[in-house]
């Protein structure tokens, strides 16, 4: 079956359109969806892997093993989201002066690097703080009259 000539220049609006960072195949199959331009799942997966062969796109696996595809700007890190998933994109932490000194170190001839910061997002921070303060005003209420807390050393 010969793949509709509109979805290789509809991929390629949606990773321009920055809807979205890092696109999973499956995102970008549902985008085009909702804009009235079905797909099939191998249609996208063939085209993001030879935008990636060509160097239009960038493949980032993260640990879930989902790859995401990205246009393949200037070099960037990331920030991940170990709640929520979401993923940003930060500037390179990494000078040359870091790259010549692991490659003395090693002896590798580096070409690129891929770094991921994991943590929360402020989203999920915030939440996260707002339930730890819930889940202690909880605990303190329920303490039965008379115990004390023994405060414990750092």
């Amino acid at each position: 079956m010969t793949r509709p000539p509109w979805i290789r220049p509809a991929l390629e609006t949606l990773m321009d359109s920055g809807e979205s960072h890092a696109w999973t195949l499956e995102e970008l199959q549902d985008a085009l969806g909702r804009r009235g331009l079905p797909s099939s799942f191998s249609s996208v997966f063939r085209i993001a892997n030879q935008a990636v062969a060509l160097g239009h796109w960038r493949k980032i696996v993260l640990e879930d093993g989902r790859p995401r595809f990205e246009p393949a700007e200037r070099h960037h890190d990331h920030l991940h989201c170990e709640r929520c998933g979401s993923l940003e994109a930060v500037p390179c932490t990494f000078t040359a002066s870091v790259r010549i000194r692991m490659e003395q170190a090693t002896g590798y001839a580096i070409r690129d690097h891929s770094f991921l910061w994991q943590g929360l997002c402020p989203r999920c921070r915030q939440s996260s703080d707002s339930t730890a303060r819930t889940s202690k005003t909880q605990r303190q209420t329920r303490r039965p009259q008379g115990t004390r807390i023994a405060k414990r050393p750092c």
